[in-house]
């Protein structure tokens, strides 16, 4: 027998092994001097066979023997010849368990080639369990006979299904690597794949990621199983440890010919961008001394309730207010004091008004106040209570308390003042008349 052909009949399940751990996303496993222990058993055969003084172990004798008129070769197995076919057994199995993994999570022509795979690893079991048994006493080695078939099925999984395309290959490298996380479903909405990252994600909203239906995985939370079902894109908040998490879902149709054959679901943990997102909104709405809304936003929000207000016939209320002689404590006491009064002022309408209410610092020492169903009088009384508040409040700057006074104009919401900016020039009107007759009063236009 040529060394050559030994040579490869001895490595061939372990390279057999490597293309399984290869093309199903195993290779790691082996890298580096990992996969010489996979050649460590064949390495020996084939030096035992090659040799005269130790070919004994693999094979104790051959002789020629006439069966039905013809002549053969009767190999009686040594002890290596064992060690050698215990080791094929388990790279079989290896192979074929890897193999049907990937096959069950695969579609289309991805799942052919596994399957050809799968039988390619199947086969070589019927040689086996004919060598150990030795049917028909001829010490038959029924793996030469066994073998071209498993080639054939091989050859075209590797050739006809382009199982080797470096496109597959990348797509492959890219699922299991990305920092995003993907998910595949089928047709009925059942997992059918998923790399390591979708299972970290999934941790972020309590949910144990496992190849189930969909329906049953999420059914506490309903609103990311309609996003999946309805293949759209939504960014899920969750409360986990105390802590706000965002998770980004985004759903694509996988299609054959036109059909829906499933859905890939894409996730990426978008907590920081929510939060940088979320502390630019609050930025650009915020006046950043009194922490209230600034204008832009103040009015953007009185536009929405006056529209709701005129649409169900609700009352709505405004108050513009100014504190009283505010230059004077900014030449008395200094510009730091008098941003301490509008903090304390501010902190004041948030102790005084309700969290439905409208806040905002219309500029310099000018605030106004939207009540929602709240009509002149209510608006009168509350405007009342929180003047007397603010006189009755000292301010302390540096040891020095500061007496602060306020003026209100009172407008309500009616069939002649439709508009936010009508209502605004009702309210700025008695506010000139509570300065007019003295400051610290409240005036109802």
């Amino acid at each position: 027998m040529e060394s050559s052909s030994i040579f490869w009949d001895s490595i061939f399940p372990a390279l057999w092994l490597i293309i399984s751990l290869l093309y199903t996303g195993r290779i790691d496993y082996v890298k580096g001097y990992k996969s010489l222990i996979i050649f460590i058993i064949p390495l020996i055969t084939f030096f035992i066979r090659l040799t005269n003084d130790f070919h004994f172990l693999y094979y104790k004798s051959i002789e020629l023997e006439t069966i039905g008129g013809f002549t053969a070769m009767y190999l009686t197995k040594g002890p290596w010849y064992l060690v050698q076919m215990i080791y094929v057994l388990i790279t079989l199995i290896l192979c074929t368990f890897f193999y049907y993994q990937r096959y069950r999570h695969s579609i289309g022509n991805e799942k052919i080639q596994f399957s050809l795979l799968f039988y390619a690893s199947v086969l070589p079991y019927l040689a086996l369990i004919l060598v150990f048994i030795n049917w028909g006493g001829t010490g038959i080695d029924y793996t030469a006979i066994i073998l071209p078939p498993c080639i054939f099925l091989i050859n075209l999984a590797l050739t006809k299904y382009n199982f080797l395309d470096i496109k597959n290959l990348a797509r492959e490298k890219v699922f299991e690597d990305s920092s995003l996380g993907f998910i595949l479903l089928n047709r009925t909405h059942r997992v059918v794949d998923f790399n390591d990252q979708s299972i970290q994600l999934f941790k972020l909203i309590n949910v144990q990621l496992k190849e189930t239906n969909l329906e049953k995985l999420l059914k506490d939370h309903l609103d990311i199983l309609e996003c999946i079902q309805n293949s759209s894109h939504e960014i899920v908040h969750r409360m986990i440890d105390g802590q706000d998490k965002y998770v980004s879902i985004n759903v694509k149709e996988m299609k054959n010919n036109e059909e829906v054959i499933g859905q890939l679901v894409t996730l990426e943990d978008v907590t920081e961008k929510e939060r940088l997102r979320y502390r630019l909104l609050e930025m650009a709405n915020t006046d950043s001394l009194s922490s209230l809304n600034n204008r832009r936003k103040f009015r953007e929000s009185a536009e929405e309730v006056i529209h709701r207000a005129k649409r169900y016939n609700q009352v709505v209320s405004l108050l513009m207010m100014d504190i009283d002689f505010f230059k004077r404590i900014n030449d008395a006491y200094g510009h730091a004091a008098g941003d301490e009064v509008i903090k304390v002022f501010s902190d004041l309408l948030r102790q005084n008004f309700r969290t439905s209410d409208i806040i905002g610092r219309m500029g310099g020492e000018e605030f106004a106040v939207v009540l929602i169903n709240c009509d002149k009088n209510l608006a009168f009384e509350k405007a009342e209570q929180f003047r007397i508040n603010v006189e009755s409040y000292p301010i302390i700057v540096d040891d020095q308390t500061i007496q602060v006074n306020v003026s209100i104009g009172v407008s309500e919401l009616n069939d002649t003042t439709v508009t936010l900016d009508s209502l605004i020039n009702q309210a700025d009107h008695a506010l000139y008349q509570a300065k007019e007759f003295g400051r610290n009063r409240t005036v109802v236009f």
